[in-house]
């Protein structure tokens, strides 16, 4: 492949990560956008322990952002691999033999696993009442002369964008309390 392919597929990477992070956990502070953890109003659940959730809890993490008025047809759950694999060996009862996730859900609503969200720490939502707005395109600096002097240019890229939080209430920051 074309290296230079390679070095703008990496920085576009990159660049989708970083936006990734910023509408979760965006502070809202120091030029950074407000994510969806920090936003004001949205519903918080503490699981009993273990670090896990029992189906009855993730019910009632749903039914949370259901009493917003609502519909949670669309809820996805964003849970980080680790958490995820304890949540797929969490009996969903006694003798059934189903677990909490299992098959690509938990409660019936789609699971994406991503180290975007941190271990202890799981999201349901919908997640179309966040919105990005790119200003631009990616403006890319090739600078070719900091580091002359050992044959290396530094490639430097930068996407300006912003993050809104349409709907708070559309959204639970689940704590799986250890």
């Amino acid at each position: 492949p074309n290296i230079e392919t390679l070095v703008r597929r990496n920085l576009q990477l990159q660049i989708a990560n970083a936006l990734d992070d910023a509408a979760l956990d965006g502070s809202g502070s120091g030029g950074q956008p407000t994510g969806v953890s920090n936003t004001t109003g949205i519903e918080t659940f503490a699981t009993a322990g273990s670090s896990t959730m029992t189906h009855a809890e993730s019910l009632s993490i749903i039914a949370e952002v259901g009493e917003n008025n609502i519909s949670t047809t669309g809820g996805v759950w964003l849970v980080h691999p680790t958490n995820a694999a304890t949540l797929g060996s969490t009996a969903k009862d006694s003798g059934s033999g189903l677990f909490v996730y299992e098959n690509g859900q938990i409660a019936g609503r789609r699971v994406i696993e991503t180290t975007h969200v941190a271990s202890g720490t799981a999201y349901f939502g919908l997640f179309d009442n966040v919105y990005i707005g790119m200003f631009g395109g990616v403006d890319l600096v090739v600078d070719q002369f900091t580091n002359a002097s050992t044959g290396i240019i530094n490639v430097y890229a930068y996407q300006l964008a912003d993050v809104a939080v349409a709907h708070a209430g559309a959204f639970n920051k689940v704590t799986l309390t250890a």
